[in-house]
């Protein structure tokens, strides 16, 4: 692809007259956003600070006969999503997999106790009253708070108790990357969603990104340290101390970044874009990859869950057996990640093969080799994805997508997103809307 062509949905826009846009951060939505604008005639600069694109997409080679997208993985659904079209352009190849395609394993533990399935239709109802009580409180609450107001502490059986946590701690904590005790029971599940299943990449998400990438002006180890945009035009200066001009700039660094004062800027923001900053949330979900000699587990089932005492802590597994590898996927969310990522690796890899020991049982083998994430400890992420933690609303991400100095300053990113933050595409269409304005 090259330069002069532009991403899904741009084909018939009309060229913008010259200029020089600076656009920070070579995730996505700076390369969308830089893509939207060079196809309108733009002289585009990406200043990236790591030494690769992709940002939260981030693909590992370690292992040749298979990628490993230590970021995002999927594509949540296909139908009528921009992704899908990037991806048939790309020449990606896809392969589904269904949360239908699942199977259970209960830890010991809680098998003694009488826990014998899910309980989802009884847990999901909990959590759908206490939303709906919610709504009607004078304040914003945590998704804890409002379950609590209805059901204190200790009111549920133990199995009822283990089936709620599995629940919160799999279709909210490790969806929406925040504690149960941080979500807002007024916001979360506020997001749009597209038709269709999911899909991986077995070639890896990188096909995207650069894809994106071709013909782009980018500038790879170059982290920003402070953007002037006091005008007339605006002015960023590198870590290094180099200065660059432009008309504009674009910032699409992760939430986490704004959140660390990771960037300067003067004049200071605005004052609801720095109250959107703190209040909005920056979640965690990290992903552990775990390599065997052979599957050991059924290699026809995509997820495999584990309800235990500890929810969210090795609870869910996906397998690549269908991609051809003897790979499980573990995934660890919210606190459980934040306690995770503080293990060293011996320790980690220990306490994820004990769970799943627990799931497959004790002739299960230690893994062969192993690619973890610490995304909370990545000071240029700063964590996964953003949530609306509680007190933060729609209108948090709307003042921090909202242009500023007649358009010469912007934000773009999944943060930026009202339909589809936490997700590619909402970072996707967050970077292509901020090009096109």
């Amino acid at each position: 692809m090259s330069a002069a062509l532009a991403a899904p949905g741009l084909a018939a826009c009309e060229p913008m007259a010259g200029g020089t846009v600076l656009v920070i951060g070579a995730g996505i939505a700076g390369l969308a956003a830089a893509r939207a604008l060079t196809a309108r005639g733009a002289s585009v600069t990406v200043l990236e600070a790591r030494g690769r694109i992709g940002g939260r997409i981030h693909t590992s080679r370690l292992w040749p006969d298979i990628p490993v997208d230590l970021g995002a993985s999927w594509v949540h659904g296909v139908r009528g999503n921009p992704l899908t079209a990037l991806a048939r352009e790309a020449g990606a190849d896809t392969l589904a997999t269904s949360y239908d395609s699942a199977a259970l394993y209960i830890a010991p533990e809680l098998a003694a106790v009488g826990v014998k399935g899910r309980g989802t239709d009884r847990a999901s109802d909990l959590v759908e009253r206490a939303f709906q009580r919610a709504q009607g409180a004078e304040a914003d609450l945590s998704i804890r708070e409002a379950i609590d107001r209805i059901s204190p502490p200790g009111s549920l059986s133990r199995v009822r108790a283990a089936q709620l946590e599995h629940h919160l701690a799999g279709d909210y904590e490790q969806e929406y990357s925040g504690s149960a005790r941080e979500l807002s029971a007024w916001w979360t599940g506020a997001d749009d969603e597209f038709g269709g299943g999911d899909v991986l990449f077995p070639g890896g998400y990188d096909q995207l990104t650069d894809h994106l990438a071709r013909g782009l002006d980018i500038r790879l180890n170059a982290p920003v340290a402070h953007v002037r945009w006091d005008g007339p035009g605006v002015e960023v200066e590198l870590a290094s101390g180099e200065r660059l001009r432009g008309d504009r700039v674009i910032v699409t660094v992760p939430l986490g970044v704004l959140k660390a004062d990771g960037i300067r800027f003067t004049p200071e923001l605005p004052a609801d874009k720095q109250t959107a900053i703190e209040r909005l949330g920056m979640g965690l979900l990290n992903k552990h990859f775990l390599r065997f000699e052979t599957p050991f587990w059924p290699t026809d089932i995509d997820w495999h869950e584990c309800m235990k005492p500890e929810p969210g802590r090795w609870s869910q597994w996906v397998s690549f057996a269908k991609a051809g590898a003897p790979v499980l996927l573990g995934f660890t969310g919210s606190d459980a990640a934040l306690q995770v990522e503080a293990m060293d690796e011996h320790a980690l890899l220990g306490e994820a093969t004990a769970t799943l020991r627990d799931m497959f049982g004790s002739a299960t083998p230690a893994p062969i080799a192993a690619q973890v994430t610490r995304w909370a400890s990545d000071p240029l992420s700063g964590g996964s994805y953003s949530f609306y933690a509680v007190g933060s609303s729609p209108a948090d991400r709307q003042a921090l997508a909202r242009p500023e100095a007649g358009g010469a300053l912007r934000f773009a990113g999944e943060a930026c997103s009202t339909d589809y933050f936490g997700t590619v595409h909402g970072a996707f269409l967050s970077g292509q809307a901020a090009g096109e304005a």
